[in-house]
């Protein structure tokens, strides 16, 4: 008892700034656990928003585009959606809106998909890329043979960037319609 208030008495000063460091200490730490507790609460309820919109979608992937926004990629009857802290309107959404079409040759019928349209809300930032890697990967997942499509005339305004983004993942671009061999 003597021994620990004498330490106390001469270390008063040590042990006044160790206190006041582990006390700051513990304050950042505590200020970073709630920093990260506030994004898993938003990545949360991204999710609940996504069931909310689409109770029968299935969560696909997880990326992060070109300026760090993580996505979560969605599909539900036939289009696929990037869900994020800026996504999460129904109207704002990127989105590939597709149906699977079949030929009947022989006993088993050959499925492909055929891309409706693709909407994406911001340019350049990878948003449209990692919506068409995950397409191509459902596609390779459900055994479909090709993607194909027509070319909008909406995007007649910037041909150069419509056509190297089909072409980066390896589309033929044929007049205006674009095919995938998968």
């Amino acid at each position: 008892m003597i021994k620990k208030l004498l330490c106390k008495r001469i270390f008063k000063k040590e042990f006044d700034d160790e206190m006041q460091r582990l006390k700051s200490n513990f304050q950042e730490e505590k200020r970073q656990l709630m920093h990260e507790m506030n994004k898993c609460k938003m990545k949360y309820g991204i999710v609940e928003r996504v069931f909310e919109l689409f109770p029968n979608s299935e969560i696909v992937g997880i990326k992060a585009n070109n300026i760090g926004d993580e996505l979560i990629i969605v599909i539900n009857d036939g289009a696929l959606y990037l869900f994020g802290e800026k996504y999460q309107g129904i109207m704002g959404l990127p989105r590939i809106f597709f149906e699977f079409r079949y030929i009947n040759s022989g006993p088993f019928p050959i499925k492909y998909i055929h891309i409706n349209d693709v909407l994406m809300e911001d340019n350049n930032i990878g948003n449209g890329s990692i919506a068409m890697e995950a397409l191509i990967k459902y596609a390779k997942k459900n055994d479909v043979k090709w993607i194909e499509g027509y070319l909008s005339p909406v995007d007649d305004d910037h041909t150069d960037r419509r056509n190297h983004y089909y072409e980066k993942f390896g589309f033929k671009i044929e007049k205006s319609t674009v095919k995938l061999e998968i």
